[in-house]
Formats: C-alpha cells, structure tokens, sequence
C-alpha cells in the first residue's frame, strides 16, 4: 500500500494506491458519540494523474468544467489535452502536487535544462526535425526516446512539448528572427511532410507553438550575428554567429503576456 497526505485549500486528503487501484480518502473529524446528523463531504476539484499501474504522478487543480478524478497520464493526454506549463496556452490546469518518489521516476525520461540546450545546439540539415527522423527529440534515444512524459529540473512536461524547442532554435539561426521562427512553427505544424504539402497551419492556442517561442526566445539571445556585405554577388553579405552565454534555464520560463502580445502571431 502506498500512501500520499496532501492537502488542498486548507483541507488534508490521503491518497491511497493498493492492488493497482487508487482511491482518494478525506480525513474525518470527530464528532460526540450521540451526533446522527448527516455531514456532507466535499470532494476536492482536482485531478489525479497516475501510472497505469495506478502509482500517482502528479495532480492539477481543476476548472470550472472540472470535477475530482482520477485518470491515468495517457488518458489526460488523449482525452482532455490539459497542460500544466503554460498559463496563457488553451487547456491550462494548475500543477498542486507532483510526486517525487522513486516509484514515479522511471515514468519519466529525465532531464535538466542544459540537456535540451545541448541537444538543440547541434548544427543539423532542417530536413532532420521531420517527424521520427535524428532531430525529432520525441523520437531521439538521446532526447524523449518516445516517452510521454519528460521530467525537467523537478517539473513534468508533454514530450512533445519540449520536442519543439531544438526545432525552433535550428530555425532561429537560419532565419534570425522570432517572428518568422514562430510563423515557421504553424506551418510546419506537426512535423510531418503532408502538413506543409497540404498548407496545413497550426493556429491554435495551445503549447506547442507556445514552446516554439520558447525556443525562439531563447536562440535570440543565445545567438547574435554581424552581417557585412561581402561586394560580390554571391555570397552578397558575410555572417558571423556568435554564441553567448545564457542561462539554460531561461527555457523554463513560461511565456509573458508581453511576448505574447507581441509574438502570438497564431492568435491574428
């Protein structure tokens, strides 16, 4: 039996898993010995998220659509497309608990935000951030591997959430703009051939464009370029990339209102 106390606006709850099923318990208060009167119990508004194996992963607070549940992290996904990383995207749920114990760990790939820079820095053809292809960091043995759920510094994302940053900073250098980057994100939406070949667009407000700013974002100030022209036709100007020191975890940052205003682009 495995068993987690938490409380949830002033109120302590346990959170019981036993032979693969987990169940919510409310903690009771005592009452004289002659008290037959009813009392109500209220279930808290949130959402278990577990294991298949019923393990708890982490719980959301749920919205005003929302009732208390249970459901497993692929249920979440498919289901109810819910994320707990972006407050301004589509779907946001606030994470209250995220369980830190090692029978949760192996539920992850495991990373820091160094990882994903290093991993996104690598000079690669932008043919490679095909769906499934030696970019595609879902799919990459050495990034997501085909998890579902990444753990990055203590905080579980999507996978493919943190799947978009490498794309956006190798198209950031490219292009050496934010705007275009993030342009470049919607039309080639999920990464795949069809999408671009069908004009196909991601206008949506959820976090995968919002983790293509992130990137963007990022690649700004990881990266600075002085352009000279050359006075020949080709090559007409001359590019020097220089590679500055930034704070890796600057990736973890959500999104403001600011740049958003500014680059949501998706939204227009």
């Amino acid at each position: 039996m495995k068993k987690i106390n938490l409380e949830i606006d002033g109120n302590p709850y346990l959170i019981v898993t036993k032979d693969g099923k987990t169940e919510l318990g409310v903690k009771g208060k005592t009452t004289p010995e002659k008290d037959d009167k009813e009392h109500s119990i209220e279930l808290p508004n949130i959402l278990i998220i577990t294991r298949k194996n019923a393990d708890v992963l982490f719980v959301l607070r749920g919205g005003e659509k929302d009732s208390f549940r249970i459901m497993t992290a692929q249920e979440l996904y498919n289901k109810l497309k819910y994320q707990w990383f972006e407050p301004l995207a589509d779907g946001y749920r606030e994470l209250v608990y995220v369980n830190e114990s090692e029978d949760a760990k192996d539920a992850y790939k495991n990373f820091t935000w160094g990882d994903i820079v290093a991993f996104s820095i690598i000079d690669r053809p932008s043919i490679s951030y095909y769906n499934e292809l030696e970019g595609d960091w879902k799919h990459n043995p050495k990034g997501g591997a085909g998890y579902l759920l990444s753990m990055i510094e203590g905080i579980p994302y999507w996978t493919d959430a943190i799947g978009q940053i490498p794309f956006a900073v190798d198209t950031y250098r490219a292009q050496k703009s934010v705007l275009s980057t993030v342009e470049t994100g919607i039309t080639w939406a999920t990464g795949k051939g069809k999408d671009v070949i069908l004009g196909s667009k991601d206008k949506s407000n959820t976090y995968d464009n919002f983790f293509v700013l992130r990137g963007a974002l990022f690649a700004s100030k990881k990266f600075s370029y002085e352009i000279t022209p050359t006075g020949n036709s080709y090559p007409a100007v001359n590019v020097v990339e220089t590679d500055n020191s930034v704070d890796a975890t600057e990736l973890g940052k959500t999104i403001t209102v600011l740049e958003y205003e500014k680059y949501a682009v998706w939204k227009k």
